[in-house]
């Protein structure tokens, strides 16, 4: 089976280095377990990264064996703007075409694609099942449709986005809460099948010691309003435990706000962390906090599960699919008082927890086993 992923997105930029990570580590299990994998990624650069450097124009490298294909162009419109979605969707097809017979000469034609990316990637999910026939998955993970700021206007949505999920031969998005948002936003009648991100391959790290004499949290989030920080930010201020620490690790519009109002020396924030440092934090942390307001999935919560963590999250799309009894506790959203409780919850009843069931539980559900044999079935579904 050869598969073709197709990400629109900047693909592990300096400006975006975990761009794709979600995309890619698919495309490594797969790898690992036979299938003929590479990656299409053509991408219009926002005009806010006007001053940062670019790979621009047509590029190509194979990164731990898969072919990844790029071609990134420069706009000076602003992307946010909602009537201009049509020049940016012709441009997406223009560079789009051009790379995939650069791919195709080299690597032939993929049996299916796998398309992310409601505005764009879709764009060009359809365009090569128009020209070649090649059946196409679609997969959103951007929370954009679930919160209602997805930036295009009811023209672009009706005219072009929903009529390209209809033609998706199978739609399979991370949660089902999520799923149940997006029918509705895009007033689809089509069944939509779950398929979670699998659990990143890249976890078996050589672990530190957790403290035993502080009790530490940790947060591991993009820092905007979405992800809304600030909650269990001041809900540990108030925290009366002794020997507890509080780990930020994250960068974004929030964090100077963040940055004021912290006022003890047990908490600490990090802006610029290298993936495997940010591993290494979480596995030596007891438990993770995650306070969206919406998620479409979870990666943070899984990965910190797999190191054997509690969790506690706010009640919403996705992490009301993870948390469960055995990892942890869901708190009402935006509820300082509901964090607080929660903390004080987690550290009182620590022992009852079990760090090698909260992992297997874990593996079991988001594993690659699981994401492989969900996948055939849908790939069944897919080319029947």
């Amino acid at each position: 089976m050869h598969l073709l992923i197709i990400y629109t997105g900047e693909f592990q930029t300096k400006t975006s280095p975990i761009g794709g990570i979600f995309q890619f580590n698919q495309a490594k299990v797969l790898k690992s377990k036979g299938f003929k994998v590479g990656i299409l990624n053509p991408c219009i650069i926002s005009p806010r990264h006007i001053l940062k450097k670019f790979n621009l124009n047509k590029n190509s490298f194979i990164r731990q064996d898969i072919p990844v294909y790029q071609n990134y162009k420069r706009n000076l419109i602003p992307s946010k703007i909602k009537p201009l979605n049509i020049v940016l969707k012709k441009k997406y097809e223009k560079i789009s075409l051009d790379i995939f017979k650069s791919y195709v000469k080299k690597n032939g034609y993929p049996d299916l694609c796998h398309v992310f990316d409601v505005r764009f990637g879709l764009v060009v999910g359809s365009l090569l099942k128009k020209k070649y026939n090649i059946p196409y998955i679609f997969t959103e993970y951007c929370v954009e449709t679930a919160n209602n700021t997805l930036p295009v206007n009811a023209i672009y949505k009706k005219k072009y986005i929903v009529p390209q999920l209809k033609e998706a031969n199978l739609l399979a998005l991370p949660s089902k809460m999520f799923a149940l948002r997006f029918k509705k936003y895009f007033n689809l009648k089509k069944n939509i099948f779950i398929l979670p991100p699998v659990l990143p391959p890249d976890l078996e790290i050589k672990r530190k010691k957790r403290n035993n004499k502080k009790y530490t949290f940790i947060v591991v989030s993009r820092l905007d309003k979405n992800k809304n920080i600030i909650t269990p930010l001041k809900a540990f201020l108030k925290l009366k435990q002794k020997d507890t620490n509080l780990v930020i690790i994250g960068n974004g519009p929030e964090y100077k706000n963040l940055k004021k109002i912290i006022n003890k020396n047990n908490v600490k924030i990090l802006k610029n962390s290298s993936r495997l440092n940010m591993l290494q934090y979480l596995s030596k942390a007891n438990c993770l906090l995650c306070s969206s307001r919406h998620e479409t999935f979870g990666v943070g919560l899984i990965e910190a599960a797999f190191f054997g963590l509690r969790l506690i999250s706010s009640k919403c799309e996705g992490p009301s699919e993870i948390v469960n009894k055995i990892n942890g506790v869901l708190v009402k959203k935006n509820n300082i008082k509901s964090y607080y409780d929660a903390m004080n919850k987690i550290i009182k009843s620590d022992d009852k927890y079990n760090n090698n069931k909260i992992k297997n539980d874990i593996i079991n559900r988001f594993g690659s086993k699981t994401f492989i044999s969900k996948y055939l079935r849908f790939i069944n579904k897919t080319i029947k």
